[in-house]
């Protein structure tokens, strides 16, 4: 019954804070859309299934692959400097967006009047800032999802060769296996949730953002992993419908309301999530 009431709330509380303020959504919307439309000139997806039917489509070989590619010492220079382009830019779209994204979806969870300039005033107080942390998180992020690929490299082989040549590995295969599964199940779930409070908390406090988006998180840390295991549930599943359409127009479309839809509210409930614990 608690539950329920809890979700009732969230729901209530997304929907006064979008009525509140329609460039919520808007915002997330343009954000989508734009993506689509990069999308369609840069198919990024169509890469990365062209990787995987050059290896035959075996998973194993793909990851083998793309490492392969990535630590290349004759393909490093172009990917540190497309990385780097890459990552500036990132960080200016966010420096301009996410400030007073964030200051509307807080005000929006609050009761009172709609305020104006909210956009406007996020970019003038915390556009180096937010500059600043996402160049970090970017170069973070990298690190992470390199570390996470290699790690995974036993695993593989393990797994390979109790499958073709010795079966009596398989038990130790299954083994490494599982435990690769939960250090990328934690490590990603530590970056992110550690890093949506960071970006929150710099809205609140001046000093140490990191530590009082670390402190929030670390009050509810495991129900604010099971929230987000459900979001990534509800994204995996919305996406897998999305791919089995196929009528272009209508993929896209439906691809646009689900992602813009589902952006929003996971962002109010991150924000919400922070305001329920910092109190």
């Amino acid at each position: 019954m608690l539950e329920r009431r809890n979700l009732k709330n969230m729901i209530n509380d997304i929907l006064k804070a979008v009525k509140k303020y329609p460039s919520l959504v808007i915002t997330i919307g343009v954000v989508v859309l734009t993506a689509e439309v990069f999308n369609r000139f840069v198919p990024v997806m169509a890469m990365i299934i062209g990787i995987v039917n050059m290896t035959g489509g075996n998973i194993i070989d793909s990851i083998l692959a793309i490492l392969h590619m990535l630590l290349d010492l004759q393909n490093l220079p172009l990917i540190l400097v497309t990385a780097a382009v890459i990552a500036i830019l990132f960080s200016l779209c966010v420096s301009l967006l996410l400030p007073g994204y964030l200051l509307a979806a807080s005000d929006g969870l609050e009761d009172g009047p709609k305020k104006k300039g909210l956009f406007r005033a996020g970019i003038k107080k915390y556009f180096m800032k937010f500059f600043h942390m996402t160049l970090r998180v970017v170069f973070l992020a990298v690190v992470l999802v390199v570390f996470l690929m290699v790690s995974t490299v036993p695993g593989i082989v393990m797994t390979r060769v109790s499958i073709s040549n010795s079966p009596e590995l398989l038990v130790a295969a299954i083994f490494i296996d599982i435990v690769t599964v939960g250090v990328i199940f934690a490590s990603l779930s530590f970056f992110s949730i550690y890093t949506y409070m960071w970006y929150i908390a710099s809205l609140a406090t001046v000093n140490r953002p990191f530590k009082l988006g670390k402190q929030v998180a670390d009050r509810r840390f495991w129900q604010i992993v099971l929230g987000l295991l459900i979001f990534d549930v509800i994204f995996a599943g919305g996406f897998c419908i999305i791919f089995m359409i196929s009528n272009q127009f209508i993929k896209y479309a439906f691809g646009w309301i689900f992602a813009t839809a589902f952006f929003t509210v996971l962002a109010l409930y991150l924000v919400k999530f922070f305001k329920n614990n910092i109190e």
